[in-house]
């Protein structure tokens, strides 16, 4: 009987333990100009990010804070003409230059909802799938 219980109670953690993962690190790479970078998508269980891509630091970049606290102030926000949405711009953690928020599509197997690579803009931005999707909290 106590083989039983310490099973369930097992059983109960694992499944609990992967029904907590909030965030999904993707390894991508772009078959065109070979560019390759994990993009991590969502936050964690303590945090909450923007995901976006640093032009002059040339890396995928990640603003956080603390989970229940206010989301950083964008500095800026512009309106795109060719979706009608205003966008945020947040200043990169990493250098003094702006960065956008990735606009994604539905996250899936597949990658992380988008396929323009960041270097060369060809749609040629895929999931390297000689490499594991990861799950992080």
């Amino acid at each position: 009987m106590t083989t039983r219980t310490s099973f369930l109670a097992l059983a109960f953690l694992l499944v609990s333990a992967m029904a907590a993962v909030a965030g999904t690190g993707y390894p991508m790479k772009c078959k065109n100009c070979g560019f390759a970078s994990d993009v991590l998508i969502g936050g964690g269980r303590d945090f909450e990010q923007v995901t976006g891509f640093c032009v002059e630091s040339g890396k995928f970049v990640y603003l956080q804070w603390k989970r229940g606290t206010k989301k950083p102030e964008p500095m800026a926000k512009v309106w795109d003409s060719a979706t009608g949405k205003v966008i945020e711009i947040y200043q990169c953690p990493e250098c003094p230059r702006p960065f956008t928020p990735l606009r994604l599509k539905t996250a899936d197997e597949n990658g992380p909802g988008f396929d323009r690579c960041p270097k060369c803009g060809k749609q040629t931005f895929q999931l390297d799938k000689s490499k594991g999707i990861m799950m992080f909290d």
